[in-house]
């Protein structure tokens, strides 16, 4: 198989927020390394040429892309371009923390070829960007969405988080009309996440920091799923939407990660799939160096996937879209058909109606329900082994005419 999508990562930031424990340093400690970065990246890119498709999407991820001089990104997406086809339309998205980039900066961006810029805004409220650690203030995302709009983006996204520490729905309320009011086209939230390795997760496990309540939380993104639609936003997956228009302004690249499309990242620490082989990048910043700039592909972790395991990534991958699972293409693409494999698992969903069968489509969806619970649903598409996969043909659920 080969990839249309390719993920860059950039592992620094200006400092640490107190969430996140993605992989990433803070820049001014390592500005030696973060020099020497896009050499590494492009010698990398080298090596995967040969199993590359036309490019439909480029994603610059982190991190913090743009704490990195806007040459540094330029030059590495007319690599990209001298390297691989990219399609003329391919949707080319850079990661920014309002606080590392004005109309200059993204300016030269845009006049490269970025055509879609991500706001890591995740809440309008000065106090709680303290508590976040966040290195920007409310009135700075507002200046970020000026600067971007005047440099040229039209497809711009905001990143929101929800379920903070002591926040409440009043606070939640605030943020997503402050986000509304400069009507970007894309808005993506997200839930605080404390069961890892961060400075809050840390916290959490020692029982110094509390959770959000869980009905708090559910209440929170009920709110939010029927404002975005009342602000003419589609709910295209579970926590994304897209203002509706003549533009289609749906993430295409996030859409390829949950159709489960083949994918190439670079960088340290990044993951990529070739349908039954998955591999992950070194975390250590030298060795990632000190590989390439021996022409030898970084240490990876690699890994053979079974069927199994693609089927179920199928399935809990392409529940979060609000469209499902289409069935012909897996079945195209995997020979497996899914409504056969989950013969044992589907009709409880369907009875506790978490998950419905659209005969039109011949796809399988989450209820409204179900998107509440879909982590729970996603759990039954989990399997051990590979039993019973066959290219056949499989009845809908009997309480469905076609």
């Amino acid at each position: 198989m080969a990839f249309k999508s390719l993920y860059v990562h950039w592992p620094f930031c200006l400092r640490r927020c107190n969430y996140c424990d993605f992989l990433s340093h803070t820049y001014s400690e390592v500005k030696a390394q973060a020099t020497a970065y896009p050499q590494a990246l492009q010698q990398e890119m080298r090596m995967y040429r040969a199993y590359a498709d036309e490019l439909v999407s480029i994603y610059f991820g982190g991190g913090t892309p743009t704490v990195l001089p806007a040459k540094a990104l330029v030059e590495t997406l007319d690599f990209i371009r001298q390297t691989f086809a990219v399609r003329e339309d391919a949707e080319i998205t850079v990661e920014c923390n309002p606080a590392t980039a004005d109309e200059a900066y993204l300016r030269q961006l845009r006049q490269a070829g970025f055509n879609r810029l991500s706001l890591g805004a995740q809440s309008f409220q000065d106090a709680e960007l303290r508590r976040l650690g966040r290195a920007h203030n409310a009135a700075a995302i507002e200046q970020a969405v000026a600067d971007a709009r005047a440099a040229g983006f039209e497809n711009l996204s905001l990143d929101l988080m929800y379920a903070l520490p002591g926040q409440t729905l009043a606070d939640l309320q605030y943020n997503l009309q402050a986000a509304l009011r400069l009507k970007p086209e894309h808005i993506s939230l997200y839930s605080l996440q404390l069961d890892n390795d961060s400075p809050w997760g840390r916290q959490y496990a020692k029982g110094l920091l509390s959770a959000a309540e869980e009905d708090l939380e559910t209440d929170m993104l009920l709110y939010s799923w029927q404002q975005l639609r009342e602000q003419g936003y589609a709910q295209y997956e579970i926590a994304n939407f897209a203002l509706k228009g003549q533009h289609d302004f749906r993430s295409r690249h996030n859409r390829l990660y949950w159709q489960r499309e083949d994918y190439l990242g670079v960088g340290l620490g990044a993951a990529s799939c070739l349908f039954l082989q998955r591999w992950q990048n070194c975390g250590n910043l030298d060795d990632y160096l000190h590989n390439l700039q021996q022409m030898h592909r970084p240490p990876v972790e690699e890994e053979e996937l079974t069927m199994a395991q693609c089927m179920s990534e199928v399935m809990f991958m392409g529940l979060r879209q609000a469209a499902g699972v289409d069935i012909y293409p897996v079945i195209s693409r995997f020979r497996v058909d899914p409504l056969r494999f989950y013969a044992n698992e589907l009709p409880p969903l369907y009875a506790a109606g978490l998950l419905e069968y659209s005969a039109d489509a011949h796809s399988l969806r989450l209820t409204p329900k179900g998107m509440l619970l879909a982590n729970q649903v996603f759990l039954a598409f989990i399997k051990d082994d590979i039993e019973d996969i066959q290219y056949r043909p499989s009845a809908p659920p009997e309480d469905i005419e076609i």
